[in-house]
């Protein structure tokens, strides 16, 4: 008789955590976005709820954000999102983290916009045929090189295998990271594809952002002489760095990514995310 009743104990703790682990996925799915215990409201006691968010941990279906306190989770869908790209997969180790900068970034009382500069974007053609006399070639990088002055300066490299790596400066005015900025980038790399005259060259919309630096800017600061750097390097080789922006005195605070999304997945992840 012990024996049975033992069965079904088990059986309804079983039951309970399904139970609770659905209803922590559908409120993630919910909040589209990482999320503290204390949203994880409903009929479920902090202990279940504890032990059933770590329970999913060790499952690989939720993801907890690293160097946080209290902690935020998210589901592994949106690790590839530029605000979780501190989460990333090694085949070898699961799911590994390194710190997460986004959440500085986010809870940084500064403007009221976070931002991107410094980008850099990568598309592939079948031909350089189109290239005229204002390009140069380096035999030391085996490319061609060229600079645009459209309402950002970009610079642009082609190289032997294909492979065309387009820069766009814009550390004096960096491009909000929302759906306003990604169609201010949009439109200068339409008027980019323009000017190059080549058909062969894909919409921009399918160029792969290969790296950019997303930053926060504080208010500005009027403080004759100030200078300072401050750089920080993980295990991952991720770097941030705080420092006075000279130009629009300002403290900046940034973090180098590489978010390896086109610009339309960017996009698709802003309408996503409201």
């Amino acid at each position: 008789m012990r024996n049975s009743t033992s069965r079904l104990d088990d059986d309804k703790e079983n039951d309970s955590n399904v139970v609770c682990s659905g209803f922590i996925l559908d409120r993630a799915e919910q909040l589209n976005r990482a999320f503290y215990y204390s949203e994880l409201d409903g009929p479920f006691s902090y202990g279940t709820l504890r032990n059933t968010v770590s329970k999913l941990r060790n499952e690989g279906k939720l993801l907890k954000l690293p160097k946080e306190n209290p902690s935020r989770y998210i589901l592994p869908k949106w690790a590839s999102r530029p605000e979780y790209s501190c989460v990333q997969r090694n085949d070898k180790k699961g799911m590994g983290v390194s710190f997460d900068f986004f959440s500085f970034l986010e809870q940084l009382p500064w403007s009221a916009h976070l931002s991107i500069h410094a980008i850099k974007l990568r598309f592939e053609v079948y031909s350089f045929n189109w290239l005229d006399d204002g390009w140069t070639y380096s035999t030391r990088t085996h490319s061609y090189r060229r600079s645009f002055n459209l309402s950002y300066p970009i610079n642009i490299q082609c190289f032997d295998t294909g492979t065309v790596l387009v820069s766009v400066k814009s550390s004096v005015r960096p491009f909000h990271l929302n759906l306003h900025g990604l169609i201010s980038l949009t439109c200068l790399l339409g008027e980019l594809r323009e000017r190059l005259h080549a058909p062969c060259i894909p919409e921009p919309a399918n160029w792969l952002i290969v790296q950019w630096h997303l930053n926060r800017d504080s208010e500005p600061i009027s403080i004759d002489g100030l200078s300072f750097q401050v750089t920080f390097q993980d295990f991952f080789e991720n770097v941030a760095r705080l420092y006075y922006k000279h130009e629009l005195k300002r403290v900046r605070a940034e973090a180098i990514q590489s978010p390896k999304q086109t610009i339309k997945e960017l996009f698709e992840d802003a309408l996503n995310r409201g």
